[in-house]
């Protein structure tokens, strides 16, 4: 048995929600640095625009970090590493908690927007969770872990 399709798919996501966790560190650095040089010159505040720019690189560093984990994550996913199993499934666990306090707000207010984006969003991360629990996917993985202690 090869690699699941579904197993492949969330692989590419990782990268790409890897290459956007790039793009948007940088662009942080880059911000904070272009904001705090334009504070600088236009209030005389030294003090600020240091803060700024200490806080857009602070940002873009962690989203780099991000990167890297995103990275590892969809590396790991296309080579069958049953941790990255477990950590995607823990990863689609918090985003699924994360995203009942939006759900609840959006409910009590009757935001129908944010209700169907949340319900989206939710409904994704279960799906996760329950496509890596499969049978067919959780047997995927472990043949792969036998073939390496085998070999």
């Amino acid at each position: 048995m090869g690699r699941p399709v579904g197993v492949t798919i969330l692989s590419i996501l990782d990268f790409v929600g890897g290459a956007f966790c790039v793009l948007c560190g940088v662009g942080m650095i880059a911000g904070g640095g272009f904001v705090a040089a334009t504070l600088s010159k236009q209030t005389q505040n030294a003090g600020a625009a240091g803060l700024i720019a200490s806080m857009g690189a602070a940002l873009g560093f962690i989203l780099i970090i991000f990167a890297a984990v995103y990275f590892l994550l969809g590396w790991a996913l296309l080579q069958l590493k049953d941790w990255a199993r477990i950590v995607t499934m823990v990863f689609a666990g918090i985003g699924a908690v994360l995203q009942l306090p939006g759900l609840i707000s959006s409910l009590t207010r009757l935001h129908m927007g944010g209700l169907l984006v949340g319900g989206v969003l939710l409904a994704i991360d279960a799906l996760i969770f329950w496509y890596l629990l499969t049978p067919e996917v959780k047997s995927a993985f472990q043949q792969r872990q036998a073939r390496a202690a085998a070999a």
